[in-house]
């Protein structure tokens, strides 16, 4: 295990880190559809893996006491073999967030598997709006049962909905699941997507978003991507983020470098983070930068909000 390094300031805790590797021949890749574009991902990654042991040693440098693994897609896909390999050669470092379909019928068997074999934390879903604009995929009679896997485990669920723009078609579907396993915990992948939007003193906090305050088993990462949006719109990260704990609470906000995705050095995500909490009292920094998402994704761990109602 990497010790951490004291480099003074609040401890932060990792709650949105990819990895990857370039050994294609143990690792086979999928990189169609990637953002960037295939010859220009596949230099990166040939290049610049953000593999386990690299990610531990940036943590390690910039005072991170952990942080889960997140299934990295534009790579990956429904892959998970590398990122449960590096969860089990480093035990109680990297508990794994997987990515699978919950509509396939035969996930619910497949996340049993992995949750009895591996320090799973999370499942991951993620998918587009249909021709009509809804998403079945999160609450279909197919997809229900793979929620009740992951009620049954203790789970935290992670939904990232395309395209990234707060919405109310994909937020009441997740309001209703939020209804329907209120013990279960739902994590929005960058918040939601909260944008610039044109009224100022929502600071990004669209409606939408707003409204989704009376679902205390949901909970929200604010990532690097979330700043750059921040960056063309307008919003300032420090103001959002008072905004969004005078709203949502801290014990419900959380940070996620999104490494291995964004890129931009470790240190300087890091840097960002402590930053966007500079509008915090020390019990909000505490929450925002490590105790929330330490709480969902450190198996053992029981968020601070379940602690302070309990």
């Amino acid at each position: 295990m990497n010790p951490i390094i004291d480099i003074g300031g609040d401890p932060v805790y990792d709650s949105h880190a990819h990895v990857f590797t370039n050994d294609e021949a143990r690792y086979p890749m999928d990189t169609r559809n990637a953002r960037e574009g295939e010859e220009n991902l596949r230099r990166r990654i040939a290049a610049e893996p953000v593999t386990a042991e690299r990610l531990l040693r940036w943590w390690a440098e910039s005072g991170v006491t952990g942080g889960s693994a997140v299934q990295y897609n534009t790579i990956y896909k429904k892959d998970n073999r590398y990122l449960l390999d590096m969860s089990d050669t480093h035990p109680g470092r990297l508990p794994a967030v997987v990515m699978l379909d919950a509509q396939d019928p035969e996930t619910p068997t497949v996340l049993e598997g992995m949750v009895l074999r591996h320090d799973i934390v999370g499942l991951r879903l993620f998918g587009y709006p249909d021709e009509t604009g809804a998403y079945p995929w999160l609450d279909s009679e197919a997809a229900l049962r793979t929620w009740q896997v992951a009620d049954r485990h203790g789970l935290t669920m992670v939904v990232m909905y395309a395209p990234g723009v707060a919405a109310p078609a994909p937020l009441c579907r997740i309001a209703g699941l939020a209804r329907r396993f209120p013990r279960l915990r739902i994590a929005l992948d960058h918040f939601g997507w909260p944008s610039g939007g044109d009224d100022r003193s929502q600071l990004g906090l669209v409606p939408a978003l707003v409204a989704m305050r009376e679902y205390r088993n949901v909970y929200y990462k604010l990532t690097t991507i979330n700043f750059r949006m921040f960056d063309k719109a307008g919003v300032d990260h420090a103001a959002f983020v008072r905004r969004a704990v005078d709203i949502m609470g801290a014990d419900h906000v959380m940070w996620g470098s999104d490494v291995g995705n964004t890129l931009e050095t470790y240190a300087d995500m890091v840097a960002q983070a402590r930053e966007a909490a500079a509008l915090l009292n020390a019990k909000e920094r505490r929450l925002f930068l490590h105790d929330t998402a330490c709480g969902l994704f450190q198996r053992g761990a029981v968020p601070a909000g379940e602690r302070a109602a309990s």
